[in-house]
């Protein structure tokens, strides 16, 4: 995995922003702070004055000029209408980089760009892109789609093969782990990048409350992440540190406080090394489950979850914007619609790693994923530049103003806890076996073990129970790329 950081001296320089709204005010998924109307337009300045100059990570692309051409951006109205461009400003951070970023690239290269919102749900969405490609439209230059249907799009041959792009330069910071993750060897269909800044929206983060944490002495554990010793075992010693019987009745109900408050544990699952499927040397992907360490996680995640956890749906957030948790296993879509508009002092911590066998922490993601659609032909040099060229300027300016935007106000805004959240997206990643969830057999009982009730004393014979299925399915969808261009 590329590993990338925005320096201090860049989060220093933005930190110096007027405070602004809050990351979201809704429910869609789609972060819209409210703006002040009564404030002057905010002026479009080089982007560059903004930060230190060695801050900035450049793209290679040189000069071109397309004439005025269209690069027009299609997603969905429940999730990337804020997170991919802006057609204007409003004084909000994060909404004025990305439109700042958006006519710096057309200026650049004659472009036009603009986003239109093509379905409101995903299944919509999977709809109209198939409508685009089966009629041979070359309107939009990219297409957002839900991460799975997206996947079953890409292999049943909708968009091209993002490998073949001459203008993508993969290495570079831009282009988070995913591409080569959920693409099959010289083969890559849809991509997680900075084109829009979902991938760090649903950044799966613990969130811990540090004024709960201060009244039981327990220390947060920053000293531990940068040593590389903040393990499973400590996050568990803590979460049965923070469970209380607040009312008294001998029993634990919604009403009592617990250590971790969740909803589902498949990032976390394998933010800790235990995979469905692994790639090889020639990025191809095998069946990997390792059933000792399952087992080890298990035994582990058992305790949490029989003594001082508490299910809710939405993430566990509103237990911990209640005060009814001391930590919470969420991303940071609700930290910006739940957490961040209360008066809880919380602060940010990665995946803890499994045990010292771990040689780093993982950040394990979801995420909307975007795709060519086949049917673009005659601009392809311009939607690889274009795509190219907002990607890093994404990078550069949108994600480190959205780190601020969340860490803003109700937050310390700790320098901890911006290494923190730096720290998690530097290692950043998509899942092979939960993108391919709906073309992969049997891989739905075990890529969250602890969702779908395995234990340790069964993960065994559930996984040998599924292994042969899972094998079948997975020839079939390497039988699909040989037949891809």
């Amino acid at each position: 995995m590329r590993k990338h950081r925005i320096t201090a001296a860049l989060l220093a320089a933005l930190m110096l922003t007027p405070l602004l709204a809050s990351c979201a005010e809704d429910k869609t998924e789609t972060p819209a702070p409210a703006s002040d109307p009564t404030a002057p337009a905010a002026e479009v300045i080089p982007e560059e004055a903004e930060a230190e100059e060695e801050a900035y990570a450049p793209d290679d692309l040189g000069e071109a000029d397309f004439g005025g051409a269209s690069y027009v951006i299609a997603g969905l109205s429940n999730r990337t209408t804020t997170a991919v461009t802006a057609s204007e400003v409003n004084g909000e951070v994060i909404n004025d980089a990305q439109y700042n970023a958006a006519r710096t690239v057309e200026d650049r290269f004659n472009v036009a760009i603009s986003y239109e919102d093509l379905a409101n749900d995903d299944n919509a969405m999977t709809t109209a892109i198939k409508g685009i490609v089966n009629s041979g439209e070359e309107k939009y230059a990219v297409t957002f789609g839900v991460d799975t249907q997206q996947i079953s799009l890409a292999l049943s041959g909708h968009f091209h093969n993002l490998k073949a792009v001459p203008e993508f330069n993969f290495n570079q910071p831009w282009w988070i782990a995913s591409t080569d993750t959920i693409g099959v060897g010289q083969k890559s269909y849809v991509a997680s990048s900075y084109l829009s800044y979902y991938c760090l929206y649903y950044m799966r983060v613990f969130c811990i409350n540090k004024d709960i944490a201060a009244d039981l002495g327990i220390e947060v554990p920053y000293q531990k992440v940068y040593e590389g010793t903040w393990y499973l075992d400590d996050l568990v010693a803590m979460t049965e540190l923070g469970t209380a019987d607040l009312d008294g009745d001998g029993k634990m109900g919604p009403n009592d406080r617990y250590g971790l408050s969740y909803e589902v544990f498949y990032t976390l699952q394998n933010s800790l090394g235990i995979e469905v499927v692994s790639k090889d040397a020639d990025n191809l992907p095998v069946i990997s489950f390792d059933v000792e360490r399952a087992s080890l996680y298990l035994q582990k995640m058992e305790k949490i979850v029989d003594n001082f956890g508490y299910y809710q749906t939405g993430y566990g957030s509103e237990m911990f914007a209640n005060g009814l948790s001391l930590m919470c296993y969420c991303n940071l879509r609700e930290v910006c619609n739940v957490i961040r508009d209360t008066d809880i002092h919380y602060g940010f911590l990665p995946a803890p790693k499994l045990d010292e066998l771990q040689k780093d922490y993982m950040t394990v993601a979801t995420d909307v994923y975007w795709g060519i659609p086949v049917s673009c032909v005659s601009e392809m040099p311009m939607i690889g530049t274009v795509t190219e060229a907002l990607s890093c300027r994404h990078f550069n300016y949108v994600r480190p103003a959205f780190f601020e935007t969340t860490m803003k106000t109700k937050l310390s805004g700790t320098e901890d806890d911006t290494k923190m959240l730096d720290l998690i997206a530097d290692r950043l990643s998509i899942d092979f076996g939960y993108a391919y969830n709906a073309n992969l057999s049997g891989i739905s009982s075990i890529d969250d073990l602890v969702r779908d009730g395995v234990r340790s004393d069964t993960v065994a014979s559930t996984f040998q129970r599924m292994q042969k299925s899972m094998n079948k399915a997975l020839e079939k969808v390497l039988q699909k790329y040989e037949e891809l261009p």
